[in-house]
Formats: C-alpha cells, sequence, structure tokens
C-alpha cells in the first residue's frame, strides 16, 4: 500500500516537474498576484485552499475566525468559534463533541481537518483552540480536493508553528463552575541565524459544568520545531498530546423541556448521570506527530508534504441516556409520568491509529496571453479502529424520578458484550489549473479520483469543479460555482433482486452518497479594510441517501434525496479607529425531497430557517483610556425540525444570546472578562431524538490575567 502511495508521489512531482522550466522564465503580462489581507477577514490563502491562490479569487465561499477572534470571544469550544460563522449551527451530538451542520447537511462526520488532513473520521473528536492559529471553514463540497466530505462543507484547524520572534504568553483564568485554567504560548529562536525555531503551547483546564454530576479536566500539550534548511526548503514538525479526564452531561428527555410536562419544565442542571463514585467517566488520550516540508524551485514552482500519525485511545462507562418514561401517559399533549427509563453505556474502550499523508505540486506558468497556476496531488490515509464495549439497553433497570432523582441508587447492569475490528483506507489523486483568461476573468478547473475501501468493502468516486471569478473593479469579484462531492456508505446493504417468493436473492452495498452544489455570489475587499465581506447563494442537491427499506427492514434503499437552498452574508465594517462591527447571516431551506418514510418536504433536523450573528468590538485608541475594549456580541437562531422522523414531532423554540465582554491593556499585562449568555436565555441549541435534547449553557463568566513576555 505504502509502495503505491511513493511510487504515486513520484509519478505526480514528474508530471509537474516540467512547470519548472516555465517557472524561470517571465510570463508576458505577467503579474504577481498580491495577497490582500484586510485586518480581520483574510482574503488571501489559506491552508484549505492547498495553494496561494487569494480567496478573492477563489469560487468558493470560505470563512477564516483568526486566533485573536476567539481570545477576544473567550472561546474554548469549536462550535462556539464557528457561531459567527454564517450557515453554520450546532448538530445532535449532546454538545460534548466537536458537532455542527454547514449548510444545512449534518458535517458530524468526516469534516474536520487539522492542517489540511482528515483529524476524525467519525464523532468522538473535542479539539483544543489554544494550539490554533486560526479556524478555516470551508462551505460547500470540498471533495474536488479533500476527497470523501460531507456536501455541506468541510473545517480545517490551522496549528500555530514556529515564528522569527522570541515571546512568551502566560494567561491564567478562573470563572463559573470552579474554572481553573493556565495557557502558556512560548517562542524562540534555537540558533542565533533563525534556522532553527521552536514553539510551545500548553493548556491546564479543570472545571465542573452546569450539569450536575459532570466536569472536564484537560492537559494538552504541543511543541513544535522549524528548521529552515536552505533559503527555499522548510520542515516542521509537531506535535499534540492531549489527556481528557471528564465527567460528561447527558441531553434531557423532549418532555418537559422542549415539550410540556404536568410537572413543570425540568431544571437546566438536571443529570441523568449519578453522582459521587457512579459518575460517568470518559477519558481520551490523543497523541500525534506531524512533519510539514515544504520546498520552492523558485517563486512559481514547489513541492509540499504534510504527514502525520496519530494514536487515540478512549474509555467510558457508567455514562446514563434518558429513554422513555416508564409510566409514560401523554393527555392532551402533556406528558403525566415522573420516571423516566435509562440506558446504560459501558464500560467502552477503543484503540485508533491513524496514518495520513499528502504530497502535492504547484506551478505557475503561462501560455502566451493565458497563465496557468497548476495544483496537483495526491493523498492516502489509513485507519484502524479497534473497539470492546458493553452496556444495559433495557431502560427499566435504571429508573430515575424527575421530581426525587436518587444518584445514590445502585448501577448494576446486566452485561451484552460487543466488539469490533474496523480497517479504512482512502488514495486520491486531484487536480487543479486557476487559469487567467484575462486581467478580470479566472477560470478554476478542479477533479479529483479517489478509491475508498473499508474492511473488503470498496467504493470509487470521481469530483469535479468548474468555477469563474470576475473581478468588476479591484478587489471586488463576483463568483460561480458548480461542484460534486462523494462520501461513502460503508456497512449498509440494498437488495437487488429478489426471488419467486419475493425473498432478497442478490444482495449488493450501498452505493456512495453524491452531492451537487450550483453558487454564485461576490466577494470584496476594497483598499483601506474599512469594509470588506462576501455573499453566497447557493443550491445543494444531496441524492442516494440511505432510507429504510420498507419491504425488508433489515436493508436499506438509496432513493433519498435532500435539497439545501440558501442565502449567506457575512461582513466586517470598521467605522472608526479602534471599532469593528462583524456581521453574519444566513437563509436556509433545507428539506427532504423524497424517501421511504419521511413525507417530501419535511425540514431537515437542527436547521435554523434564519441564523443571525452580530458582534462588535471597540478599543479605546489614545488618551487616558487607551487600550480600554469592550466587545458586544449577539446570536439568534430562529425555530428549527428537532428529530425526523419522531414518535411525537416537535419543534426546538428559537433563541437570542449576548455576550460581552471587557478588557483593558497595560503594558505587558492584561486583563479580560467576558460574560456568555448574558441575559440567561433557557435554550436548546440541538436534538436528536425525543429521549436526547441537548442544554444550552446558562450565564457564564470568566476572567483572565495575561503577562506578554
Amino acid at each position: 500500500m505504502m509502495n503505491w502511495y511513493l511510487s504515486a508521489s513520484w509519478m505526480t512531482l514528474a508530471c509537474l516537474a516540467p512547470l519548472a522550466a516555465h517557472a524561470g522564465e517571465p510570463a508576458a503580462n505577467d503579474v504577481e498576484s498580491d495577497q490582500i489581507v484586510v485586518t480581520g477577514i483574510h482574503l488571501g490563502e489559506t491552508n484549505a485552499a492547498k495553494s496561494d491562490v487569494p480567496l478573492i479569487e477563489t469560487p468558493q465561499a470560505i470563512s477564516v475566525v483568526s486566533a485573536d477572534t476567539l481570545k477576544e470571544r473567550g472561546v474554548t469550544r469549536l462550535a462556539d468559534a464557528l457561531r459567527t460563522v454564517a450557515g453554520v449551527s450546532r448538530s445532535s451530538t449532546y454538545g460534548f463533541f466537536d458537532a455542527y451542520t454547514i449548510r444545512g447537511y449534518d458535517a458530524a462526520y468526516g469534516s474536520i481537518y487539522l492542517d489540511g488532513i482528515l483529524s476524525e473520521a467519525g464523532v468522538g473528536s473535542n479539539n483544543e483552540l489554544s494550539g490554533l492559529q486560526q479556524v478555516e471553514a470551508v462551505k460547500g463540497p470540498a471533495s474536488a480536493l479533500f476527497g470523501s466530505a460531507p456536501l455541506g462543507g468541510i473545517v480545517n484547524l490551522v496549528s500555530k508553528r514556529p515564528q522569527a520572534d522570541a515571546f512568551m504568553d502566560l494567561t491564567l483564568s478562573t470563572g463559573s463552575y470552579d474554572l481553573v485554567e493556565g495557557v502558556l504560548d512560548a517562542n524562540t529562536l534555537l540558533t542565533d541565524d533563525g534556522t532553527l525555531l521552536a514553539r510551545l503551547n500548553v493548556v491546564y483546564r479543570d472545571a465542573g459544568s452546569f450539569v450536575r454530576n459532570s466536569g472536564q479536566n484537560r492537559i494538552y500539550a504541543s511543541p513544535s520545531i522549524k528548521w529552515q534548511i536552505a533559503p527555499n526548503t522548510n520542515l516542521t514538525l509537531l506535535g499534540v498530546y492531549q489527556r481528557d479526564r471528564d465527567n460528561p452531561f447527558s441531553p434531557l428527555s423532549a418532555w418537559g423541556t422542549v415539550l410540556p410536562s404536568a410537572f413543570g419544565p425540568v431544571p437546566i442542571d438536571f443529570s441523568i448521570n449519578n453522582g459521587g463514585d457512579q459518575k460517568p467517566v470518559y477519558n481520551q488520550t490523543r497523541k500525534s506527530i506531524s512533519a510539514m516540508f515544504d520546498h520552492r524551485f523558485s517563486d512559481a514552482f514547489g513541492i509540499s508534504q504534510t504527514l502525520r500519525y496519530t494514536h487515540r485511545t478512549a474509555y467510558w462507562d457508567r455514562w446514563m441516556f434518558a429513554g422513555s418514561f416508564l409510566d409514560d401517559d401523554v393527555v392532551d399533549g402533556v406528558q403525566q409520568g415522573r420516571t423516566l427509563g435509562r440506558y446504560y453505556y459501558g464500560p467502552y474502550s477503543s484503540t485508533n491509529k491513524d496514518f495520513a499523508v499528502d504530497t502535492r505540486a504547484t506551478g505557475k506558468f503561462a501560455i502566451g496571453a493565458i497563465r496557468h497556476t497548476i495544483l496537483g496531488g495526491i493523498d492516502y490515509r489509513q485507519n484502524r479502529e479497534r473497539y470492546h464495549g458493553d452496556g444495559d439497553f433495557d431502560a427499566s433497570h435504571f429508573p430515575l424520578d424527575i421530581l426525587t432523582p436518587d444518584y445514590g441508587a445502585p448501577l448494576v447492569p446486566t452485561p451484552a458484550p460487543y466488539s469490533g475490528d474496523t480497517r479504512n483506507n482512502q488514495r486520491g489523486l486531484y487536480l487543479q489549473d486557476h487559469v487567467t483568461l484575462t486581467d478580470r476573468l479566472i477560470v478554476t478547473l478542479s477533479g479529483r479520483w479517489d478509491r475508498a475501501k473499508s474492511n473488503g468493502e470498496l467504493q470509487t468516486a470521481f469530483s469535479p469543479r468548474v468555477g469563474a471569478t470576475y473581478e468588476v473593479v479591484p478587489h471586488l469579484a463576483f463568483y460561480a460555482t458548480w461542484a460534486k462531492s462523494f462520501t461513502p456508505q460503508f456497512g449498509s446493504q440494498i437488495v437487488l433482486a429478489t426471488d419467486t417468493n419475493g425473498a432478497p436473492s442478490v444482495i449488493g452495498q450501498a452505493p456512495p452518497e453524491r452531492g451537487r452544489n450550483i453558487e454564485g455570489g461576490i466577494k470584496f475587499a476594497p483598499d483601506g479594510g474599512t469594509l470588506s465581506g462576501m455573499i453566497s447563494v447557493y443550491d445543494l442537491k444531496r441524492s442516494n441517501v440511505l432510507t429504510s427499506d420498507p419491504a425488508f427492514p433489515n436493508f436499506s434503499r438509496v432513493t433519498g434525496k435532500q435539497r439545501s437552498r440558501g442565502v449567506e452574508v457575512e461582513g466586517r465594517w470598521h467605522p472608526a479607529p479602534g471599532a469593528t462591527i462583524n456581521l453574519a447571516y444566513a437563509y436556509i431551506r433545507a428539506k427532504v425531497l423524497d424517501d421511504e418514510t419521511i413525507p417530501a418536504g419535511t425540514e431537515l433536523q437542527n436547521i435554523p430557517r434564519h441564523n443571525v450573528s452580530l458582534y462588535g468590538r471597540y478599543v479605546v485608541p489614545s488618551g487616558p483610556l487607551a487600550n480600554l475594549g469592550a466587545n458586544l456580541g449577539f446570536v439568534y437562531n430562529s425555530s428549527r425540525n428537532g428529530a425526523v422522523p419522531d414518535a411525537v414531532l416537535y419543534r426546538l423554540a428559537s433563541y437570542i444570546l449576548v455576550d460581552a465582554g471587557l478588557s483593558y491593556t497595560i503594558g505587558d499585562w492584561s486583563v479580560q472578562l467576558n460574560v456568555n449568555n448574558l441575559l440567561g436565555e433557557r435554550y436548546f441549541p440541538d436534538s436528536c431524538c425525543l429521549d436526547r435534547i441537548t442544554p444550552g449553557q446558562p450565564r457564564n463568566w470568566r476572567l483572565s490575567l495575561s503577562r506578554h513576555f
């Protein structure tokens, strides 16, 4: 397998090597495209683009959240970091894992990338933001460059790397739920000439939670070294160690949260889990080592490679989840029962080993007056997971009275062990030509071939993208794109034929899920940086969606179709020195077009039709109050479907969140106070089903003291 990858890598580089000859020759009318960076809005290159093509020339919507913005807002969770990105909202992973929807489609699986390489293939990640330089949200199909990925988009996390200046930042924080946190970011030069640089990011965090019997403890360390081998050649090594020792909380029943109960609303801090020495545990340890190599043959031609190996172990036990009411009795739409059944999950242990490598080459040349920026690459990734689990899924064994819960009742599960061993790998070959036809018109042609395999099942796909950008005036461009996505559907079987008795006679595997996007928009970033932003209109269609086979319950059909149409607006305005206002708005109409069990026209789960984020910050630029800062944020999500389908249909109510902050810097010292959910809104951001409604965090605060050395 690795021999195939190495051979293909060299073949890719060999095919693109002739571009180096052109690179040394000045092209007719060759004008270098300057990177456009406007304060706060980044319209230059990103890791997610895999090349140095400026975002204003890229026919795709990509939003960037910087480390400074994350720090200003006091954000520590990825879902909260993306709250100011148009078209992104929370997904149904109970508020514990990193998960979200993008443009109306669930992106919980296979959407998180770290430095351009898939980070987690499934649900279970909880990334540390203190080690990130920025967060990039790539909206719409990304399969033309990244392979299998959700139709709505992906999120690429960019790690902090060594810098040319020596510095150290130390931050100590306290806050709600007995928060104790320390963050260190240290950078140094290991040699006087700067050929060896090193950086270390360290985090310690211990806190309770707004839900009883839960809390978290994290130790995180990320050392990195950059070696400038030659003026045009560098190698960066980056390690990550993350150890989580958590007591997770569990989602609530719909009755008493979003549906009425005869006993009134359930308290937002209500725990489904036991306490004391029977608290739930979720332990995770992640270790990874990455290598990022870059060599430039000239200003126009270069090669890069990113490689990472990750070893992750996870363990949980005594994790309880709500079931139906054991005394279920619904009268006129009101639940009369008060005793919940609970499912017992654990003990469960798993070991994941991931290896991924992406090798790519870029070249710039001209044929006559037409300029080309070529990107070609090949990547390979493999994953092996071994797991052993147990649990008791008879909810009647673990009753819980919602009025007088007994969190000390003995938990004695009836064993139901299970285990598994999965092996996955995927190879991809991609090519892109960014063609500048005139000073204003650019056409981008991309395509990728993928071969994915899981436990012997094989699926292949070709994912194209065609886009165009037209610059009306400098720094204002219209764009349009057509692209397809590809997502394997391993482990699902379909009936291809039946015998004379109507029984299945020919069984096959479900084909890959496919998606199609038609999109257009405008990007603008005028000189001076006073105003910048992006407006996008899109039509996403998802096909080959798995649905239940009504004739054969143990099999699936791929007749499902879904569509999401929407408008996104993102902008940043600097009305005065020290003042910044950010706006993000999304209108999404996501619904079922065809399904065996869900009526056509049904809205997709957890998708607000309207999503608004408004964030403003002002720092006094001069005078006696210089460096005093204040920020205010506002988030609105309209109501949305809670579960599709379910025995009882319900909607999650709309909500408004207001966040505020104050900061003051004097010399090398700074102090910052953040208050989230300032108005104490009771809300439920997402749900899975009737028994799993995620509670939103009530008002909470964080106070931080920082020193820059």
